[in-house]
């Protein structure tokens, strides 16, 4: 485990070496948060009294704020797909390490430099905007939160890496992984609550591995979800975790006998 956290501390101050792009990273992602919440300040017309779906109007606004800091923005399946493609899998292979483990370290570096000045954008804006938002966490929510946020950053991980493994069989992957990024945008709620679906549709979105990634954890925070829909919903999503370890386990096996090396 020592060297998976060696990998993490690498990766993590490596990243703060690309000062400009987290920057412009910062400025494009604080500019996209606050025309999302103009746009449902708008919607909701000023109206803190207003229920759309189960939402207020600071509740919805709340959801955005919170969840621009601790949404996963991260795709393993890409890292996964280069080394396949540019043959580097090979050396990776031979080396006394599990090639999964260092993947998921290496992303959670990532994660974590993208939160970090996300954060600090939020608390810059949190005097101007505290009014408008939902201070609704409990104890047992606290540790529920973190509870999901730790599946979510597993799930997310295993779900990507299952479609990184499609360049073990095609030659060029990239495309249908950007375009299961989009829909995953669309699943995880990061452009809109889930709650806003089609209501029979809701329950189902709220049990697919996607809802862990932020949705859920912002529900929780915002306090829409009672102690045992927490207790059923992690029951849910950590199944999920269990049949998506296994899956992986076999698809990589699979995978790395078609794997041929060519490059690297």
């Amino acid at each position: 485990m020592r060297q998976y956290l060696f990998g993490f501390k690498l990766y993590f101050l490596h990243s703060f070496n690309f000062r400009f792009n987290t920057v412009i990273n910062l400025v494009f992602g604080g500019l996209g948060l606050l025309i999302t919440l103009f746009f449902w300040h708008l919607i909701y017309g000023g109206d803190m009294q207003k229920v759309l779906n189960g939402f207020t109007l600071s509740g919805v606004m709340t959801y955005f704020f919170i969840g621009s800091i601790f949404r996963p923005n991260y795709y393993p399946g890409f890292t996964f797909s280069g080394m396949i493609k540019t043959g580097t899998l090979g050396p990776a292979l031979l080396k006394p390490r599990n090639i999964g483990l260092y993947v998921y370290f290496r992303n959670i570096a990532n994660v974590l430099t993208g939160m970090i000045p996300q954060a600090l954008f939020v608390i810059v804006l949190l005097p101007f905007a505290a009014r408008f938002l939902t201070w609704n966490l409990s104890a047992f929510g606290a540790v529920s939160l973190v509870l999901f946020f730790a599946v979510g950053t597993v799930s997310n991980f295993l779900v990507w890496s299952l479609v990184g493994y499609m360049a073990f069989w095609l030659e060029e992957a990239e495309a249908v992984m950007w375009s299961f990024a989009i829909l995953c945008n669309l699943l995880t709620g990061f452009f809109i609550p889930l709650a806003f679906f089609p209501s029979w549709s809701v329950r189902i979105l709220e049990m697919l591995p996607f809802a862990s990634w932020s949705y859920i954890p912002i529900m929780i925070y915002i306090g829409l979800y009672d102690a045992g829909m927490q207790v059923f919903l992690l029951a849910v999503h950590l199944s999920w975790v269990a049949v998506l370890l296994l899956v992986n386990k076999i698809v990589w096996q699979r995978g790395v006998r078609n794997f041929t090396s060519v490059g690297g």
